[in-house]
């Protein structure tokens, strides 16, 4: 069997999720659903599902709500699932299907926490989706499928969520402030080194993480003569910094939890645009 070819079972509820965001539309947002299932006759029916989208979200937002509204819809279209033996979701994405099983085992365990101690991103949402999985009378099982190829199941997943990002009716997923950046580089995580140095920074964006009751800012390196000058990169701080600031700070010596140690000083905008 290929890899990623998204197989249906014929003996359970089979669900193709998708989400979309788009930067270049204030990345409005949506989700895409798709239920498969074969019949008592043998025949394959199929049901299509785009809510209302979201005004603001992230790919990875998405994607993750992408399966709870689909075990959510499931349980209203199909109000007796007892012809089914489990629910299978497909999702072409790596970080849904990668981390699933540690959303609905370990990182409760470890109050959401990963491996190196560091709150994991999307808490809330990672709940939303064990609340659902745990809601739903079948077993759920997640798969990757590969995206936008062969599967005619995924490709119309895909579309569906471009329909739904097309009526971004929602509030934003998450709440955060945001300016223009400067660079012309893309966000990268850990594209800066992070060696307990002093760096020249602006904060592009903020977003309060209210689980790990710290902020997570998107910054750039605004100085010359560092290596990493125009790199677009995520840092976390307890203290409440606005966007557009221009600031000498001093990190930390963990690049896999990168954070603000101190705020040294702040710098004038005026000299590094």
């Amino acid at each position: 069997m290929t890899a990623g070819a998204g197989i249906l079972d014929e003996e359970a509820l089979n669900i193709y999720t998708d989400g979309s965001s788009y930067p270049d539309k204030k990345r409005a947002a949506g989700v895409g659903v798709r239920f498969v299932w074969v019949n008592a006759a043998g025949s394959e029916e199929t049901h299509d599902y785009a809510p209302t989208g979201w005004q603001k979200a992230t790919i990875d937002e998405m994607e993750i709500e992408a399966c709870t509204v689909a075990l959510k819809e499931a349980c209203v279209l199909f109000a007796d699932m007892s012809q089914f033996k489990r629910v299978l979701l497909f999702s072409d994405s790596m970080y849904v299907t990668d981390n699933f099983v540690k959303a609905m085992h370990v990182w409760p365990q470890q109050a959401w926490r990963g491996a190196s101690g560091v709150p994991v991103e999307n808490i809330d949402l990672w709940k939303r989706l064990r609340k659902a999985v745990l809601a739903c009378p079948l077993r759920v099982d997640v798969k990757w499928v590969k995206a936008h190829k062969s599967n005619v199941h995924n490709r119309a997943a895909d579309k569906l969520a471009k329909q739904s990002a097309s009526m971004p009716f929602n509030k934003p997923l998450s709440v955060s402030q945001t300016t223009r950046k400067w660079s012309d580089r893309r966000t990268k995580r850990g594209s800066v080194p992070v060696q307990g140095q002093e760096i020249k920074i602006r904060v592009i964006s903020t977003e309060y993480k209210k689980y790990a009751k710290d902020f997570e800012y998107r910054y750039e390196v605004i100085d010359a003569t560092d290596a990493s000058f125009r790199d677009v990169d995520f840092v976390r701080h307890d203290q409440v910094l606005s966007c557009n600031k221009c600031l000498l700070v001093r990190l930390n010596a963990d690049q896999k939890n990168p954070r603000i140690e101190e705020v040294i000083e702040e710098l004038d905008p005026n000299e590094y645009k």
